[in-house]
């Protein structure tokens, strides 16, 4: 393991292990819920990806799934509920497998990408998101993923502009952004045999709209704004947004999202990296309802001895 790997890690065992003063547990995914609290920001960011996941694991004929990078294995869980599969989750942070196999019940290994201990073609997919991004070298890791996979790689990618990952680089900030990634970031895979298929998701402006929900709490404090435009955006959109973005918008939005990437920007990218040509299908096998997998949650999980 490198330096760097070995600082990330160190780093993310922190984050595993963060939870308030009642000991209940600050999770990287909206394990309790929409707008529960106790999660990382970017909760349209979250069902975004979690939902085009599925929607491209619902193409596939598959018995196994592991999820790298996992964090509690939320995804994991999901995609055992919904598709019946064996599933297992890794990550490089020992403490987010402790959280995947208290909160969800789900077997989980510490390990690093560019080794995983698992055996050639051992689960028929593997699912990496929001992972590669942050790893020393994405094409080993992308090598190792194809390695334990039998049939198909679904990983997600942000699509940053450079200079804030060469700001990341320059900072040596653990677990940050360090690379950036376009839609042809994977066609190298193409002339060895693998079939990519992409899709983009996340448009930048449904994004700054859920970005009002985390922010105007700590905006209220602000007593003064020079900007115009930042002052209309923080005191006049921001708490009209936060009365009227419930579940039923959040839905609606995610459902937009994707119609809305043919034309705006956006911020990420799924790609479905085939092995087995033959285990896509044309359509989905099962309808994939975003409620159901918005309706997924946890009660607060307590961390022991806190």
């Amino acid at each position: 393991m490198d330096e760097y790997t070995q600082g990330t890690k160190l780093w993310l065992d922190e984050r595993f292990r963060k939870c308030d003063e009642q000991g209940i547990y600050f999770a990287h995914q909206p394990i309790y819920g929409f707008r529960k609290g106790h999660c990382d920001p970017g909760y349209l960011y979250q069902y975004i990806s979690t939902y085009q996941i599925m929607k491209a694991l619902s193409r596939m004929e598959f018995d196994s799934l592991l999820d790298v990078g996992a964090a509690e294995g939320q995804r994991a869980y999901i995609a055992n509920q919904i598709f019946g599969v064996k599933v297992r989750t890794t990550d490089l942070s020992a403490e987010a497998c402790l959280r995947a196999r208290e909160i969800f019940r789900i077997d989980s290994d510490p390990a690093d990408v560019h080794q995983l201990p698992y055996e050639d073609n051992e689960f028929d997919v593997v699912l990496c998101s929001a992972t590669l991004e942050h790893v020393t070298d994405y094409q080993k890791a992308i090598a190792e993923l194809l390695r334990v996979a039998s049939k198909a790689v679904v990983t997600t990618l942000p699509c940053e502009d450079r200079a804030v990952i060469e700001k990341n680089i320059e900072a040596q900030i653990p677990h940050a952004h360090i690379h950036t990634f376009t839609l042809d970031s994977l066609d190298y895979l193409t002339p060895q045999g693998y079939e990519v298929i992409k899709k983009k998701m996340a448009c930048h402006p449904l994004l700054f709209l859920d970005s009002l929900v985390q922010e105007y709490p700590r905006l209220k404090g602000v007593a003064k704004v020079r900007n115009p435009r930042r002052l209309f955006r923080d005191f006049c959109l921001a708490p009209v947004w936060q009365k009227i973005y419930g579940a039923k918008v959040a839905s609606l939005m995610v459902n937009l999202d994707a119609l809305l990437c043919n034309f705006l920007s956006y911020y990420l990218m799924l790609f479905v990296v085939l092995k087995d040509k033959q285990c896509y299908y044309d359509r989905a096998r099962q309808r994939i309802s975003l409620s159901r997998i918005m309706s997924f949650t946890v009660p607060y999980h307590y961390l022991s001895g806190k």
